[in-house]
């Protein structure tokens, strides 16, 4: 596919997919109770079902087909460094990718250094601010963000709103910016890894060291509801850890106009599917407790080295959020704590009712399992009662 059609292919393919996401998840609901009735004796009915069965089939088939499509040519542009929106009349791009022509549009306050990462909202670069005299990292937005107006107005609101987080453990963000047509968030430098990439090198970790990275995480997290700011995509890569184990939470205020960021590279679902909660991915309002179950999805994978749900593709693993219990961590990881353990499924209850209603009380909850275990009895007794009743404990 040429890069020239690239963005009005996918355009037509997000609203297409807008369209048909909704029914797809009907059907397979609807195909779900009629599995769970039981065995069809009328042959009628039994065709109907068999039918129905097949329309779901069909219509999964081709949201993961365009899922893997739309993210592929999305993978290949952005990794060639090729990407571009609609040219202008003398032909160039309104977006440089390449490291050269963002060095040159920037070179009047800001020094590139090195590239950091691309993803679904742009390119991110290692930059030395000469007016604040320190390094920065400048996310360079994608331009087929930075072609939507009513999206750059959202985006400008949410960094305003970001920029109130004050907290050694979320980047602090400067400023939203545009020159020459390039616009771009400049932020704090912080030199690290990703915490998704930290997991994948060292698998599950200790109690301690999980608990330390835990507690961290929850305290920038509460001090950005404090200020009445939802991240809706946490996840652990956008988690820096630094060598001495110190955390940054990234991207508060750019989530909810992330148009790329998230299912799909058509952006049908705001959010990462591995960590998104059931109403996330059922489109429906968030509240601070759909942060709450990505953060319960990020202890199941400090404690475990996995996340509790996988899939060949975004939708399987949507569909898995709402409808799939998790496994046990205990049954991945024998050596966590019983009371660990029921931390992470009491954040990870479909229904936001049944979770934590907000960070302190979950960190409490945390710190007690972790810092004061109970006897070896009482964790015997407590596992004999069923999951649900321990969960409302």
């Amino acid at each position: 596919m040429g890069e020239g059609v690239l963005v009005p292919f996918i355009v037509f393919a997000a609203i297409t997919a807008w369209v048909v996401l909704p029914k797809y998840f009907r059907y397979r609901q609807e195909l779900e109770r009629e599995k769970s009735k039981n065995p069809v004796v009328n042959p009628q009915q039994e065709t109907e079902v068999k039918k129905l069965r097949e329309r779901v089939e069909n219509l999964e088939s081709l949201l993961c087909r365009l899922d893997s499509e739309i993210n592929y040519q999305m993978e290949r542009s952005l990794t060639s460094g090729k990407i571009q929106t609609i040219a202008d009349p003398a032909g160039n791009s309104q977006m440089p990718t390449t490291f050269m022509n963002v060095a040159a549009a920037l070179e009047s306050r800001f020094q590139i250094l090195k590239e950091l990462g691309r993803g679904g909202m742009g390119i991110v670069f290692q930059a030395y601010d000469k007016q604040l005299k320190e390094q920065v990292a400048i996310k360079i937005l994608s331009p087929m963000l930075s072609n939507d107006s009513d999206a750059l107005e959202r985006l400008k609101r949410e960094v305003s709103a970001a920029r109130r987080i004050t907290h050694p453990n979320v980047i602090r963000i400067h400023d939203i910016s545009e020159t020459s047509g390039l616009h771009f968030v400049s932020m704090e430098f912080f030199q690290g890894t990703s915490l998704k990439e930290h997991v994948k090198r060292s698998g599950a970790l200790s109690v301690m060291q999980a608990y330390n990275i835990a507690s961290q995480i929850s305290e920038g997290l509460e001090a950005a509801h404090r200020q009445g700011i939802i991240h809706r995509d946490l996840k652990s890569q956008n988690i820096i850890i630094n060598p001495l184990n110190q955390i940054k939470i990234i991207d508060f205020g750019l989530a909810h106009t992330a148009h790329l960021e998230g299912l799909t590279a058509t952006g049908l679902i705001m959010g990462t599917p591995e960590y998104m909660a059931p109403e996330q991915v059922a489109g429906k309002k968030v509240d601070e407790r759909a942060d709450l179950y990505s953060f319960g999805i990020i202890l199941f994978e400090l404690f475990t080295g996995k996340v509790p749900f996988t899939g060949d593709s975004a939708i399987a693993i949507g569909f898995k959020q709402m409808k799939e219990e998790p496994p046990p961590p205990r049954q991945i990881n024998p050596q966590l704590p019983a009371a660990v353990e029921q931390v992470i499924l009491k954040a990870i209850q479909k229904d936001p009712l049944m979770r934590y209603h907000s960070v302190a009380e979950m960190k409490a909850d945390l710190e007690k399992a972790v810092l004061q275990p109970v006897s070896a009895s009482a964790i015997h007794s407590s596992q004999t009662k069923p999951v649900a009743e321990r969960i409302r404990e």
